[in-house]
């Protein structure tokens, strides 16, 4: 599910217009809060597309909401919200040529000019809401979003992705984290009617090939110029032993211990 080659190569289709109402930023316009500001060097944007062929060989699909049928048939719209670099729409509209596939994100990482025709990018903050009308998308998706929002902001979130579904339409929440500790009684209730799928494995040399490339994956995170800023003072030391920790003292650590990640997918159909 999710990474066939198309069967529909060849076929002509119209790409549809942006909703008149979308609300975009200039590029060059100011970040509003810096501790949402993700890293967009070329070795975090290379990790972020390593990643995802990660997560796709070990669920052996790009998604778990059962859409594929529709999304092979063409017509069909979807929404990547907080898309990042784009990977994951970009293996998706490669894929199936004849549905529709729009990225949102505040920061453009986003491939600006080469990608399929059948996608596009638009720079809007989820926080301002998303801009669209309601029931637009066959297919809501949002990845990766845990460590970045806050809990109080979470319900909002939920709402809007809930708002611009289609009724019958998916929508579907990864992340690699393993509970919801400390939620309330209304994030509960709405996680507990998702369906879950879910894929356990190790960092580090001890997890084989997939352990080796999650953990390049996590060294080069933590290496990024952002991430040595906010975690050295996080942590409490100076960025040069934040540095020791992260090369050669992680790359040891991991070689004798098996530390396990869960990535899950939750996934609902709207009524």
């Amino acid at each position: 599910m999710g990474i066939n080659n198309s069967r529909l190569k060849g076929r002509k289709f119209k790409i549809p217009s942006i909703p008149e109402n979308v609300q975009t930023k200039s590029i060059d316009e100011k970040l509003p809060d810096v501790n949402r500001y993700l890293a967009s060097d070329i070795d975090y944007v290379e990790n972020v597309h390593a990643f995802h062929f990660v997560k796709r060989h070990l669920f052996q699909s790009n998604f778990s909401s059962p859409i594929e049928e529709k999304i092979i048939q063409g017509g069909c719209k979807v929404l990547d919200v907080a898309c990042g670099s784009g990977t994951w729409l970009l293996d998706l509209s490669s894929n199936y040529e004849d549905s529709h596939f729009f990225g949102l994100d505040f920061q453009a990482i986003y491939p600006q000019e080469i990608k399929p025709p059948n996608l596009n990018f638009i720079e809007a903050d989820i926080l301002d809401g998303l801009p669209f009308p309601d029931n637009e998308f066959d297919f809501v998706h949002q990845d990766t979003m845990t460590r970045i929002l806050q809990k109080n902001q979470w319900e909002f979130i939920l709402s809007e992705l809930i708002r611009v579904t289609k009724p019958g339409g998916y929508i579907e929440i990864s992340e690699p984290i393993q509970t919801f500790n400390g939620y309330g009684p209304i994030m509960q209730k709405l996680f507990n009617s998702f369906h879950r799928d879910e894929r356990k494995y190790i960092i580090g040399p001890n997890g084989g090939k997939i352990g080796i490339a999650c953990q390049e994956a996590l060294v080069t995170f933590g290496s990024t110029e952002m991430t040595i800023e906010i975690l050295s003072s996080e942590i409490g030391v100076s960025k040069e032993e934040y540095k020791r920790m992260i090369g050669n003292g992680l790359t040891d650590e991991l070689k004798k211990t098996r530390p396990e990640l869960i990535n899950f997918r939750l996934w609902a159909q709207k009524t």
